[in-house]
C-alpha cells in the first residue's frame, strides 16, 4: 500500500514538473511570438512630447497627444531620484534577474492576510515590460508572460539602461509620463535640478499617482514622501539625519492646468500648424521635437498683460478685442505675438487671420512713393475741398475734423494725418506706383487700385503691416518675419535652421526722410500718446465709424503693431489710433526696450521743420529752453531754427517726455455728437452730402 502511495506521489510530482516546465516553455515561446526582439529596447523611442522654447531657451510649452513625456538620459536624472525609486519600488533591483522571488512571496503572504491585493511583487523590470508590451489585465497568463519577458529583458539589457527606460516610461499623474515631464509639472524644474525632498515626493507617486498627487492633497503627498525617505534610510541610501532634513525642507508646487501652458497660445498655435505641414501631426505630437522660436518670454508676458489690461479698461467704449505683434526689424524675428484677449474663449488669431482696413496707417507707403519721385517734406500740398468722379458717383474725401488748412507742407500733412492732401498726393504719384511701394515693403494682401487706397480702404492683417513698417526701421532693408530659428529631432539632429535673408528694397536716403516725418507724428502729431522718451516713429490709423484703431510704430531695433476693435466689426465709441493703440504701444515699448541703449535713426538729408523749412517747434520748459519733461511746471510750444533745436531735457524736473494732455473720453461718448442722442450708442455720421459720396475721416 505504501509503495502504491509513493509511486502515485512520484507520478504526481513528475506530472506537475512536466506541466510547469511545459507551461513555462509555452509561455516562453508565446513571449517570443508576442515580443520577438527584446533587443530593440536598446533603441526604444516611446511617444515623446515636443518642446517649444523661446529665443533664450526658456520653455514656452509642450505639445503632446496622449502621453506627455520628455525623454532624458540617466545621467541627467539625479542619484537621489534613482535611489528613491529603487528604495520604494524594488530595493533588490541590482541583484535580481528580472523578478524577485522574495518580493513575490512577501506580497503573496500580505495579500492572503488582508484577504485582498495589498502589495505588489513586481520588479521595476516587470513594470517596464508591462507598460511597454502588455495590457493591465490581471490574468495568470499575462503575469507569466510578464515574468518571462522581464527575465529576457534583464538578460539582454544593462541595469542602468533598464532603469533609464523605466524612469522615462512610468506614469506619474496629471497626464505626465516619465520623470522629466512630471518634474516640470509639479515643480517647474528640469529633473536634473531636483533635490532629495522633491525626488522622494516624486518617487512616492508611482504606486498611486493621482491619489498621492501633491496638487490634489499635499498633506497626503508629504506622508508618502516620509515613507519613501524612511525606506531610503532602511536600504542604506541616506542617513536618518538626511531624511529628517529633507522632510522639513519646504517644497513649492507649481503646475499648469493647461496643455498649452499659459503664454503665447496664438503664437504656439501658428508654430504648430507650420510644423505639422512639414513633419505631420503625429511627429509634432509624439516625436519629441525641440522647436526653438524667436519669441522673447518677458516681452510676451508684458504684451499679453497690456492687451488684456487696456481692453478691459476701455470696455465702456465698446472695445472687446485687441492684438499686438513685435518684430526685430533687423532679422525679422518675432518677439511678441498676442492674437487676442483670451485664447480659451476664441482661437481666432487677430494677428494673421483678421483682415481689416488699416486707415491712415497705410499713408506712409504713399508718402514714400512721393519721396522716391523727387518730392521733399516741404513740397506743398493743397488741403482744400475736392470731388472726384467715380463709377459709384462723385467722391469727396474729408479730413478727420471736417476742416481744411489750405496749402501745407507734405511733412505736416502726414504728421497731422490730413486726408484730403493725402488723396491728392496719391493722385499725383499714381495708384499703381503706390501699390508697388507697398508690395516692396511686404504688403501681400489684395490692394484696390483707387484713390481710397491712401485712406486704408483695402484690408490687411496686422503681421504684414507691422513687418512692412520694419522696412522703415531697418533703413530700407526687408526681412521676412521668422517664427522658428531651429528644429531638432529627439536625438538632437538639426532638421531645419532658419536664417534671415535681408533684401534692400528702398534707398536709405528716402527712408531716412520718411522716418523723420513719422517721428514728427509722435512728437507733435496724431501719435503723441506714443512718445516713449527715445527716438521713435510711427503712424496712427482709424477707420469708418471707429471700427478699427491701429498704431504701428518703431525704433531702429524694434517694430510693434497694435490693433483694437471688435470681431463683429461693430463701431467703437470714438476710439482712434492715437488713443488706446498708441497707449498700449508706448507701454509695451518702454518695457521691451528698458535697459537697452538708445538707438538713433539715420540723419535725413531733407531737414523737416515748420512751414518755410526754417524752424522746428518743440515743447520746452518756459524758463530754460530745454526739452520739457512731464514734471515741468510751465511747458510751452516754442519754435527754434533747425540747427538750434534743443536736444537735452530739463534735468531740474526728472521725468518722462512731456506729452500734451488730451481730453478724456466722456462716460457717454456720444453726448453732444452728431447722429445719436441715445447713451452708449456709436456715432453715426452721414455717409452722403449733396449727392456726393463721403469717405469718413481717417486718422
Amino acid at each position: 500500500m505504501l509503495n502504491k502511495v509513493k509511486r502515485f506521489a512520484i507520478f504526481i510530482g513528475i506530472f506537475l514538473t512536466l506541466f510547469i516546465v511545459g507551461l513555462l516553455a509555452g509561455v516562453t515561446i508565446y513571449s517570443f511570438i508576442k515580443v520577438p526582439n527584446v533587443e530593440s529596447l536598446e533603441n526604444y523611442a516611446p511617444p515623446e512630447a515636443t518642446q517649444i522654447f523661446d529665443r533664450n531657451g526658456k520653455l514656452i510649452t509642450t505639445l503632446y497627444d496622449s502621453e506627455n513625456r520628455i525623454v532624458v538620459p540617466l545621467k541627467d536624472i539625479p542619484k537621489s531620484l534613482q535611489d528613491a525609486v529603487i528604495a520604494i519600488e524594488d530595493s533588490r533591483f541590482y541583484s535580481e534577474i528580472g523578478f524577485d522571488p522574495i518580493g513575490i512571496i512577501r506580497a503573496f503572504i500580505t495579500d492572503v492576510v488582508h484577504g485582498r491585493e495589498v502589495e505588489g511583487g513586481s520588479t521595476l523590470t516587470q513594470q517596464l515590460v508591462k507598460n511597454i508590451y502588455l495590457t493591465p489585465q490581471q490574468t495568470i497568463m499575462r503575469k507569466l508572460v510578464e515574468l518571462v519577458l522581464a527575465i529576457r529583458v534583464d538578460l539582454t539589457l544593462s541595469k542602468p539602461k533598464i532603469l533609464e527606460l523605466y524612469l522615462n516610461e512610468i506614469y506619474l499623474g496629471h497626464g505626465t509620463n516619465g520623470v522629466e515631464a512630471a518634474s516640470k509639472y509639479y515643480f517647474n524644474k528640469d529633473v536634473k535640478d531636483l533635490n532629495l525632498a522633491e525626488s522622494a515626493m516624486l518617487a512616492g507617486l508611482i504606486s498611486a499617482p493621482e491619489y498621492y498627487s501633491p496638487v490634489r492633497n499635499f498633506e497626503l503627498a508629504k506622508e508618502r514622501q516620509k515613507i519613501v525617505l524612511n525606506r531610503m534610510v532602511d536600504v542604506g541610501f541616506i542617513t536618518k539625519a538626511q531624511a529628517e532634513e529633507a522632510y522639513k525642507q519646504p517644497i513649492k508646487i507649481a503646475h499648469s492646468n493647461s496643455k498649452w501652458g499659459g503664454i503665447a497660445p496664438y503664437f504656439v498655435d501658428h508654430v504648430l500648424q507650420e510644423m505639422a505641414k512639414k513633419y505631420g501631426y503625429n511627429e509634432v505630437y509624439t516625436g519629441g521635437l525641440k522647436i526653438y522660436t524667436t519669441l522673447d518670454y518677458k516681452m510676451q508676458e508684458e504684451a499679453d498683460n497690456l492687451v488684456k489690461e487696456y481692453v478691459n479698461k476701455y470696455k465702456y467704449l465698446h472695445v472687446s478685442e485687441g492684438a499686438l505683434v513685435a518684430i526685430d526689424p533687423q532679422n525679422g524675428e518675432i518677439r511678441a505675438y498676442v492674437g487676442g484677449v483670451s485664447y480659451e474663449k476664441s482661437q481666432f488669431d487677430r494677428v494673421i487671420m483678421a483682415e481689416r482696413q488699416p486707415g491712415s496707417a497705410f499713408k506712409p507707403f504713399v508718402y514714400l512713393t512721393a519721396l522716391e519721385e523727387g518730392m521733399t517734406p516741404d513740397t506743398m500740398l493743397s488741403d482744400t475741398p475736392v470731388t472726384y468722379p467715380t463709377p459709384e458717383g462723385p467722391w469727396s474725401p474729408q479730413n478727420y475734423d471736417r476742416t481744411f488748412m489750405g496749402n501745407i507742407p507734405m511733412w505736416e500733412a502726414l504728421m497731422l494725418s490730413r486726408n484730403v492732401p493725402s488723396v491728392k498726393l496719391l493722385a499725383k504719384v499714381g495708384v499703381e506706383n503706390a501699390i508697388k511701394t507697398a508690395r516692396k515693403a511686404g504688403i501681400k494682401s489684395p490692394l484696390s487700385p483707387n484713390l481710397a487706397l491712401v485712406l486704408g480702404a483695402s484690408d490687411v492683417n496686422l503681421l504684414e503691416l507691422t513687418s512692412a513698417y520694419g522696412v522703415f526701421a531697418n533703413r530700407g532693408i526687408r526681412v521676412e518675419p521668422i517664427f522658428v530659428t531651429k528644429v531638432l529631432d529627439r536625438n538632437g539632429k538639426v532638421l531645419e535652421e532658419n536664417k534671415p535673408i535681408p533684401q534692400r528694397v528702398f534707398d536709405e536716403k528716402y527712408i531716412a526722410v520718411l522716418d523723420n516725418m513719422l517721428a514728427n507724428v509722435i512728437l507733435h502729431g496724431t501719435g503723441m500718446a506714443a512718445n516713449i522718451g527715445r527716438p521713435a516713429a510711427g503712424k496712427t490709423g482709424t477707420t469708418d465709424d471707429f471700427r478699427n484703431a491701429w498704431f504701428i510704430g518703431f525704433t531702429p531695433n524694434l517694430v510693434c503693431g497694435v490693433w483694437v476693435g471688435n470681431d463683429d466689426n461693430s463701431p467703437m465709441y470714438g476710439v482712434v489710433g492715437g488713443s488706446i493703440p498708441a497707449e498700449i504701444w508706448a507701454s509695451f515699448m518702454k518695457s521691451a526696450l528698458a535697459g537697452t541703449p538708445v538707438a538713433y535713426f539715420p540723419k535725413s538729408s531733407e531737414p523737416i521743420g515748420s512751414p518755410g523749412n526754417s524752424e522746428v517747434s518743440v515743447w520746452v520748459c518756459g524758463d530754460s529752453d530745454k526739452l520739457a519733461t512731464d514734471k515741468c511746471p510751465n511747458p510751452i510750444l516754442k519754435s527754434f531754427p533747425k540747427d538750434k533745436v534743443p536736444t537735452e531735457y530739463d534735468n531740474r524736473y526728472p521725468g518722462g517726455p512731456y506729452v500734451p494732455k488730451e481730453k478724456k473720453p466722456k462716460e457717454n461718448p456720444t453726448e453732444g455728437t452728431q447722429g445719436s442722442t441715445e447713451k452708449n450708442k456709436p456715432v453715426n455720421l452721414p455717409k452722403h452730402e449733396n449727392n456726393a459720396i463721403i469717405v469718413l475721416p481717417q486718422r
